[in-house]
């Protein structure tokens, strides 16, 4: 049976239903992983989390502040999804026949995101644990000023030679798009709002005051 990160924390006693059921509904909301929903919540400390997956996964931690990490890898993944998911690509291992991501992760256990990885590269993702809040700021540092653009890797069926019934798969080897500066073509309102959400993720500020802030103010540009 396929286990999840929740499994493991009501196993080990971290998290009781009522607290997990507050962690679902803040990923679901903020689009998050539940990694980085039960650290946000403030249910569980992200060392507590990267303790627990440590001894109960036997994967490796890996300490970013010292961790060498490779720009080719970084690019193979979109700066918005290695964010939500709290993940960042580390290496990349060209050598064998089937290429390797190595990919720091707060929850290894996300399978929907080791498989878009694995779709998406072409690579066989090996993923390696990290705590939350650590991979937040290594995310910043590394994808800072840069753009990707991630063209998945995708099977084009057509049909083998000789036959109009047996389809054949041409495999497209996953492409990144160039580096540049976001801020060559990043638009003043989308500036604001990566503010807005760099400031609610660090607790300065809380979402739901911010947009009813928001409506006030329409309303008064409005008249009403």
């Amino acid at each position: 049976m396929r286990r999840r990160l929740e499994d493991l924390l009501l196993e080990e006693n971290l998290l009781d239903e009522a607290g997990l059921r507050q962690a679902r509904r803040h990923a679901r909301r903020a689009g998050v992983s539940l990694a980085r929903a039960v650290v946000e919540q403030r249910l569980l400390t992200d060392g507590a989390l990267a303790e627990m997956l440590v001894r109960r996964l036997h994967l490796p931690r890996v300490d970013l502040s010292h961790e060498t990490v490779d720009p080719d890898a970084v690019r193979e993944v979109p700066h918005d999804f290695a964010d939500a998911r709290r993940l960042l690509p580390l290496t990349l291992d060209r050598s064998a026949k089937v290429r390797t991501i190595r990919v720091a992760m707060a929850d290894p256990l996300d399978l929907d995101a080791v498989e878009e990885i694995e779709m998406s590269t072409g690579c066989d993702c090996q993923p390696l644990i990290a705590p939350v809040n650590e991979l937040a700021d290594a995310i910043q540092r590394h994808y800072r000023g840069v753009i990707t653009k991630m063209i998945p890797r995708r099977p084009i069926f057509g049909t083998s030679p000789g036959s109009s019934r047996t389809p054949s798969v041409a495999i497209v080897e996953p492409t990144t798009q160039p580096n540049h500066q976001v801020g060559d073509e990043t638009s003043g309102a989308l500036k604001v709002q990566a503010l807005v959400e760099l400031l609610v993720e660090r607790g300065v500020i809380d979402k739901e005051s911010w947009l009813e802030a928001v409506r006030r103010l329409a309303k008064e540009q409005a008249g009403d």
